[in-house]
């Protein structure tokens, strides 16, 4: 950990106002680097649109509803910063539970035929605390809110698997919190609340394991400058059928997001263990 006179220190995170200070490990995405994330989403289209024609002859003409609710057991890593003040947060899974102050996700998604969309939405509520020395601590805070909508088509049919490309859009709401106190009263405290929105494109890969086990990934990448600077994301799920209606999922969910804008900023990931339940509606 690097340390700078003046800069504020506690377990976890640091702080240092006024000075940005990026440590090993804060992840960096150039622009080669997000050219290079888009090409599996132009590789699958060029590949899969020739098949479009035969996989509607045996796709079903009802749409087919599901909704999950699940939890996200989500670490935060990465810089955040309030007017201008900036903090290094390091949360990992072990630690939040103690970190997680709320919590709510819940997806809802539709098939029919070869269309496919989706919408997702979660909030999150995290906080620490870290001592910079006798007598003298720092609080960070980031609650985050995400709504996320695509719809898509599939373009690639297997046997027992498929494959879809998706567009849309991911809205979201943070608000980032930096107090720096004594044991007895807050010394100084920074708070600071920005919304955006972002354009969004993926690709969503599905198979189907066994009679009762498949596995699903989604990668997607969106922002371009347009809101934030870049985002990206992943996931892979599996789900086991309980019964016709239900399924239980269980799986891993990575989502970084790199935006500042006024001395506001939140360059960092989102990562960890997902379990959820699953309920056909029709």
């Amino acid at each position: 950990m690097i340390r700078l006179p003046g800069s504020v220190q506690g377990a976890g995170f640091f702080v240092c106002p006024g000075v940005s200070i990026f440590p090993a490990g804060v992840v960096f995405m150039k622009q080669p680097v997000r050219i290079f994330l888009l090409l599996p989403f132009l590789f699958s289209l060029l590949y899969g649109l020739p098949s479009l024609e035969a996989a509607e002859k045996d796709a079903p003409e009802e749409w087919i509803f599901s909704t999950t609710p699940y939890v996200w057991f989500s670490g935060l890593n990465g810089t955040v910063g309030v007017k201008g003040h900036k903090a290094r947060v390091s949360q990992s899974f072990s630690d939040i539970l103690s970190a997680m102050d709320a919590s709510g996700m819940l997806t809802f998604q539709g098939h029919k035929g070869n269309q496919y969309f989706f919408f997702d939405g979660m909030y999150l509520d995290l906080s620490d605390t870290g001592q910079i020395s006798a007598g003298v601590f720092t609080d960070v805070g980031v609650t985050t809110t995400r709504l996320q909508a695509a719809w898509g088509v599939r373009v690639k049919e297997w046997e027992s698997s498929s494959l879809h490309v998706f567009a849309g859009l991911r809205y979201w709401n943070l608000k980032n919190e930096l107090t720096i106190r004594t044991a007895s009263a807050p010394h100084r405290r920074f708070t600071d609340t920005r919304s955006w929105l972002d354009p969004l494109v993926g690709i969503r890969f599905s198979t189907r394991l066994s009679p009762k086990l498949s596995f699903t990934a989604i990668v997607d990448a969106g922002g371009f400058g347009m809101g934030s600077d870049f985002t990206w994301g992943g996931m892979v799920d599996f789900s086991w059928r309980l019964s016709e209606r239900t399924s239980l999922e269980v799986g891993y969910r990575y989502l970084y997001v790199d935006y500042e804008k006024d001395g506001f900023m939140m360059d960092a990931y989102n990562d960890g263990l997902f379990i959820g339940f699953t309920w056909k509606l029709k």
